[in-house]
């Protein structure tokens, strides 16, 4: 398909010229004209020309704009259409039509090849093409078709499917580290799928017949590696893509930010992945114009970045093909730009909002309390779990109620609670949730609020595994039952002996003070049961496990009674907390050869009042140590909570290290833009 600038007034003369050199049928399309092989179609000099389910069909030209280009038209058709297997050659011709086409020939994936301008007679097109440093081929016409030939027909080294594609990935991973080395741009945490697609071409360009091939070229030939770096950075963009977007912007979004500063305040916006800046400078524009209809004096500061350094230098320099009026309104063509001999230059006003800076999301400390950050089809490349990374540092940037706008097949899905959604469709959200704080995984952040994160792993681990109401009801009248049974009873104690809770016939075994009230279980038991299960605590504290006392003979309320004794020690998930115990009392019927056993062993009054000697210097001790141990523990809190303080200035001083670097990032960016001034 051969496609020209054609004046209405007068007939093409391309038909006779080319018969001159072809056997081949020539043709000039017709509406809904139907592609067959061994044909050249001709453009007819009335209309323009795209291309349609495999159809050729014919457009008018437009009226309104001063530029017309059908070859941009034709070729973005084309890419849409027939993606990687497009191919776009660009002869000899004035202007800059082409430009944009091959543009979204190479993002489809497709292959360029651009006349030699020394042999062009005119060399703007080829010259305007070469300079967006996404042509495979800069050839003589004469050599142009074997090129071709070997392209075509060179062999499948990578196989693609909708859902699938099949790589050799060592090898793939050896090439992104080479890149690395070279030219200190990481490519791996990209998407491996989507690089191997890009590597696909320029592995049939230099027509190797595997990856290994491809990488053995590469050491070989260094020249290559900045040239495939290229095809991972194709700055897809325009001024004004999808113009919804725009719309939204210009009739809400900056309006509100606007509305929003006082004269003499300052506006920070942060444009994500720039490309070559076209991006930039249409926000830009519509600043502008919104500040003049709210007629406020803000002073804009929008810091543009990218990953590729050839990319900022197009958009730092702002020269612009002439193609840009098909993107721009005429009356803000004529208001923000200045016409050059090789395309259209912003004003300076434009140029001065604007700070072009080389800048890695992932890995160099962001820009903060931004009121507008702009990150479009850049998160769609990187893994999921970088895209989350991503996504932390976006919205550590923006300021509350500041606004993120992302590609329209991007999501905030994994920061839907920090997010109000202004567009859905449009994928434009205001932040609500301030972030003071980068995660721990995320650039420069220290990992000192690691003490806040293991507490909080603590109290997690404290808390009990919740049971359902319904589980646990069952659970105790069941322990009822049994215990029933039985004429037994449980008793959970401290370890101080004080009663937690208690269950069964509890008065078979245990009377109330006399004197007050206590909840100490010793304080309600006979003077032998007394014994017995300090005797039965300490051997179950000392052996760690459960331990049985069996009939322990025992007198209550004037009986002589026996029961068996279950002392289990029972420790929470916590590995540092308190141990209490389940006393479980089990009653057994007396024999007459037991009453006798207990009236022998029956303590005399003098041993008696000896023991209870003992153990009132052991109660006065314990009191003394449990003194001393609050007096501990008091010191410790003065200490804890010393210490969180300490914890609390280093989280601050954390943070205002964060916010020191982003402030650095911007006083770095500055500096860069005043010294290339």
């Amino acid at each position: 398909i051969v496609l020209q600038h054609l004046s209405p007034d007068f007939k093409s003369m391309m038909g006779e010229l080319l018969a001159k050199s072809t056997d081949m049928v020539i043709e000039e399309i017709k509406e809904n004209t139907e592609i067959r092989p061994g044909t050249i179609y001709l453009i007819p000099t009335t209309s323009n020309l795209i291309i349609q389910n495999g159809q050729l069909q014919l457009v008018d030209k437009p009226k309104t704009q001063k530029l017309n280009l059908p070859i941009d038209m034709f070729l973005q058709s084309l890419a849409h259409f027939k993606e990687d297997q497009a191919i776009a050659i660009i002869l000899s011709g004035t202007g800059s039509d082409g430009t944009r086409g091959i543009k979204t020939i190479k993002e489809k994936g497709g292959l360029v090849m651009v006349q030699d301008p020394s042999q062009a007679k005119f060399d703007g097109m080829p010259q305007s093409a070469i300079q967006t440093g996404l042509v495979d081929y800069v050839l003589k016409t004469e050599d142009m078709g074997m090129e071709l030939q070997k392209y075509i027909n060179a062999p499948v080294v990578l196989h693609f499917t909708d859902d699938d594609i099949q790589y050799d990935e060592v090898t793939l991973s050896k090439i992104l580290a080479l890149i690395h080395e070279t030219t200190d741009v990481d490519f791996t945490e990209y998407k491996h799928s989507t690089l191997a697609r890009r590597v696909a071409r320029r592995v049939n360009v230099c027509q190797c017949e595997s990856l290994s091939e491809y990488y053995s070229l590469l050491k070989a030939q260094p020249n290559e590696i900045p040239i495939l770096a290229r095809e991972f950075l194709i700055g897809v963009t325009k001024f004004f893509r999808d113009l919804p977007v725009w719309d939204i912007m210009e009739e809400s979004v900056l309006p509100n930010i606007i509305a929003g500063k006082a004269n003499g305040e300052k506006i920070k916006i942060w444009d994500v992945a720039c490309s070559t800046g076209e991006e930039a400078y249409s926000l830009a524009m519509y600043i502008s114009e919104e500040l003049e209809r709210q007629n406020k004096k803000i002073e804009v500061k929008i810091f543009a970045t990218d990953i590729s350094q050839e990319h900022l230098n197009i958009g730092g320099q702002g020269i612009y093909s002439e193609s840009i009026v098909a993107d721009i309104d005429p009356r803000l063509l004529q208001k923000y730009f200045i016409t050059k001999s090789n395309g259209y230059q912003p004003v300076e006003k434009l140029r001065d909002m604007i700070i072009f800076s080389q800048h890695n999301i992932i890995k160099n400390p962001p820009f903060h309390n931004m009121d507008l950050v702009l990150c479009r089809n850049l998160l769609i490349y990187f893994q999921p779990s970088i895209q989350k990374r991503a996504l932390n540092v976006l919205h550590y940037s923006l300021k509350e109620n500041g606004y993120l706008v992302l590609g329209t097949s991007e999501t905030v899905s994994s920061h839907s609670e920090s997010f109000e959604v202004v567009d859905r469709k449009w994928k434009i959200y205001k932040n609500t949730l301030l972030r003071k704080r980068l995660n721990a995984e995320v650039l420069h952040s220290s990992t000192n609020n690691r003490p806040k994160e293991l507490a909080h792993v603590r109290l997690n681990s404290n808390s009990r595994p919740q049971v359902s109401s319904a589980v646990q009801k069952v659970s105790n009248e069941l322990n009822e039952a049994i215990l029933e049974q039985f004429g037994g009873a449980s008793v959970f104690i401290d370890s101080e002996f004080n009663i937690l809770q208690a269950i069964g016939e509890f008065r078979k075994y245990a009377s109330l003070p006399v004197n007050g009230f206590s909840i100490n279980l010793l304080d309600m038991l006979s003077t032998e049961l007394k014994h017995i299960i300090k005797a039965s605590v300490k051997l179950a504290v000392k052996e760690n496990e459960k331990v049985v006392y069996r009939d322990a003979l025992y007198v209550h309320e004037g009986e002589n009674k026996n029961l068996d004794l279950i002392v289990k020690p029972f420790k929470q998930h916590n590995l540092d907390s308190e141990v209490n115990y389940v006393l479980t009392f089990i009653e057994k019927e007396l024999e007459l050869s037991q009453i006798n056993t207990v009236e022998k062993v029956t303590v005399d009054s003098r041993f008696q009042n000896y023991i209870l000697e003992l153990e009132e210097e052991l109660r006065k001790t314990k009191e003394e140590l449990q003194s001393t141990m609050t007096e501990v523990e008091t010191s410790n809190e003065e200490l804890q909570a010393a210490n969180e303080e300490l914890l609390a200035s280093n989280e601050e001083l954390q943070s205002t290290n964060e916010e020191l670097q982003s402030v650095n990032e911007e006083i770095n960016t500055v500096n860069a833009e005043n010294i290339q001034k």
